[in-house]
């Protein structure tokens, strides 16, 4: 109904077509907000299955270090495997779940970090032989990890914590390699996917770090990358 000149109120007829099309429409908000509401809860809870996975991998580092030192070989290689296998877990649930923090892409971050620099430590502590013969492929790849990391202290001042899905497909690969070789046998077809994947990904981490104009983190990769600078305005390319 609507106000008339005279004062008086005027019944306007209404279809009841726009009556369910009204309550569809409230309907359709109301899911929305919850669903952002949520979405909201999600990522401000500290407490959560991504946070836990890296705090065990960072928690598991001191046990790590002490079995390579005591010459614990066995225990080395299942707490390895375990934290790269949670290295793999924790960025794939929280990009699917939207669990991402801010403090969690630190947890990770250090928590990789710390996975990667044990598990070039134990593999050189236990197996010296192995890393003899194969010292060129290794040393490939530990130099492109090490020239990422100066690129992004050089332009950045920080370390690398873009989490790109090629890095934890080569640290996927990496703990498939460990369990194979130390709890059946050396594949030598397993052991070259990880190089040459890690080996492709830590170009393309460097091509990232060169292309981003700041510091950023959980990039995803270089196509995100290009796709963004595609639809960015021109001024603010580069």
């Amino acid at each position: 109904m609507h106000l008339t000149r005279r004062g008086a109120f005027q019944l306007l007829p209404v279809t009841g077509w726009q009556v369910i099309s009204n309550v569809q429409k409230y309907d359709k908000n109301m899911t929305q907000n919850l669903k952002a509401d949520e979405t909201q809860a999600r990522r401000g809870s500290v407490f959560n299955a991504p946070n836990a996975l890296s705090l065990y991998r960072i928690a598991a580092a001191p046990v790590i270090l002490y079995a390579i030192f005591s010459g614990q070989r066995m225990l080395f290689a299942w707490l390895i495997i375990i934290s790269l296998g949670t290295d793999a877990l924790d960025g794939l649930i929280a990009r699917h779940w939207k669990l991402e923090t801010a403090i969690g892409v630190k947890l990770d971050s250090i928590g990789d970090l710390t996975t990667d620099f044990l598990t070039l430590l134990g593999l050189v502590v236990f197996e010296q032989p192995f890393v003899r013969s194969h010292i060129l492929p290794i040393g490939l790849l530990f130099g492109f990890y090490l020239a990422s990391q100066l690129i992004s202290l050089l332009r950045f001042q920080r370390l690398v914590s873009l989490h790109l899905y090629s890095s934890k497909l080569t640290n996927i690969l990496l703990a498939l390699f460990f369990a194979a070789y130390f709890l059946v046998a050396y594949v030598p077809g397993l052991f070259y996917m990880m190089i040459v994947v890690g080996a492709l990904g830590a170009i393309e981490e460097i091509v990232v770090l060169c292309l981003l104009k700041e510091h950023r983190e959980n990039v995803r990769g270089l196509y995100w990358v290009l796709k963004e600078m595609k639809t960015a305005p021109m001024a603010d390319r580069w």
